[in-house]
């Protein structure tokens, strides 16, 4: 013998929804750990350590500066005009304050960025540590575009009669 309930139709779409997540969570996972003696795979290794740019040590002159930061483009690579870009500094070493943040379009530093920098009195150098994000683009179709984030390490000697400091980094190729 059957019992026929007449249940409002919200309450008979959230009973559905009770009933199919406790089915779904009482099945076996997907994945479990291998058996003792299995290799593990692939996907449980540990992340590999973000990329950088690590210049070597680029001449500055003593006091204030900018330092431009070029980009090396791979033939069919280039910036995304409408992707955003930041570049946020996360620590600084020998510079009296540290630089703000820069932010803004593709676009805008397709030809690179510059960073204002000053030294504190009697340094001999200095480092910026920070972080870039912007995205790469095939050229052709923008049918392939890659967000990157990279650290950016950069050690400073300071140069009696140097100029403004330059640092091209390489970005790596978009291809569809």
């Amino acid at each position: 013998m059957f019992l026929r309930l007449r249940l409002p139709p919200v309450l008979g779409v959230a009973l559905l929804f009770a009933c199919d997540r406790h089915h779904e969570s009482s099945a076996a996972p997907a994945s479990s750990a291998p058996p003792p003696g299995q290799p593990t795979s692939v996907a449980s290794a540990p992340p590999s350590p973000r990329e950088k740019f690590d210049a070597a040590e680029l001449a500055i002159p003593p006091g204030k500066s900018v330092l431009h930061v070029a980009w090396a483009l791979p033939a069919g690579t280039g910036i995304n005009d409408d992707a955003p870009f930041s570049v946020r500094c996360g620590s600084i070493d020998g510079f009296t304050t540290p630089p703000g943040d820069i932010r803004g379009m593709g676009k805008q530093v397709a030809a690179g960025f510059d960073i204002p920098l000053e030294l504190m009195a009697g340094a001999t150098g200095g480092q910026l540590v920070g972080d870039i994000d912007l995205v790469v683009c095939d050229v052709a179709t923008h049918s392939v575009c890659v967000p990157l984030r990279r650290r950016l390490e950069l050690t400073f000697a300071v140069t009696k009669g140097a100029a403004s400091g330059k640092v091209t980094l390489p970005l790596p190729q978009a291809k569809p």
